[in-house]
């Protein structure tokens, strides 16, 4: 698999001086295309400040992100905005729904604040994978905290984005949402291509990925191949104690 995001030497320091703090330290990375990548660690690990680094949301206070290839941490707000439209999706903690939008609306928002025609074959490939295809003409107060959580992974895929970055996807949800969420992020991988970079706290949550990657103080810990939420545990438990 041939990588499609890279950090080199990615350095992220908040404050100044005796109060500057470090939330990630020197770190080199890489991710491959169509794979779900976990990133986890303890609170205070740095592993927020990675992901919204690699996704052009905080700028790096030295170091590079690559994008296939292409330095985004030079680029200028203007071209950083476009990025994270044309190539990027996101799903966040909080749904971010319009509300009053239904939830095709939502799905399609992206595609049309960029100011083009949606995909329609593959918006309805995508809705029939997260099966809310009967629910379109629902508005957000009239579905389920998982049925919105899915329409909000709809909407990160429409566009048909390079990566998908995932911040807490399943933190707002019930077990049974939880694991049709991940179940469904997991075949979107494997049936649509599509990478996800996901942050988690849960080592549940965490098994659905590929691979797992472990910060603990602004650096990387460890890079697990297929663990299992055993080994996950065992780690992360590890990790925690030292």
């Amino acid at each position: 698999m041939s990588k499609i995001i890279q950090a080199n030497n990615l350095t992220k320091i908040y404050g100044e001086k005796e109060t500057s703090v470090t939330a990630l330290d020197n770190i080199n990375i890489e991710f491959r295309e169509n794979e779900f990548t976990a990133i986890m660690g303890p609170s205070g690990s740095g592993k927020s400040t990675l992901l919204h680094c690699l996704a052009g949301l905080d700028r790096p206070s030295s170091g590079k992100i690559f994008l296939k290839g292409n330095d985004i941490a030079t680029l200028n707000d203007k071209e950083l905005t476009k990025i994270r439209r044309d190539s990027f999706g996101f799903i966040f903690q909080a749904f971010n729904l319009i509300p009053t939008l239904t939830a095709e609306e939502n799905i399609t928002l992206p595609a049309s604040i960029a100011g083009r025609q949606p995909d329609l074959e593959w918006v309805k490939e995508v809705v029939e994978t997260v099966d809310i295809a009967d629910r379109l003409t629902h508005r957000p107060n009239e579905l389920s905290g998982g049925q919105q959580q899915r329409v909000a992974a709809a909407r990160a895929m429409a566009t048909k984005p390079e990566v998908i970055f995932a911040d807490e996807p399943s933190g707002n949800l019930d077990s049974k949402s939880s694991r049709e969420l991940l179940t469904f992020m997991k075949s979107v991988v494997e049936e649509l291509n599509q990478t996800i970079v996901m942050v988690t706290h849960d080592p549940y949550a965490a098994s659905f990925a590929g691979r797992v990657v472990m910060l603990k103080d602004g650096r990387i810990a460890s890079d697990l191949e297929k663990p299992t939420q055993e080994e996950i545990v065992a780690e992360v438990t590890a990790l925690t104690n030292a």
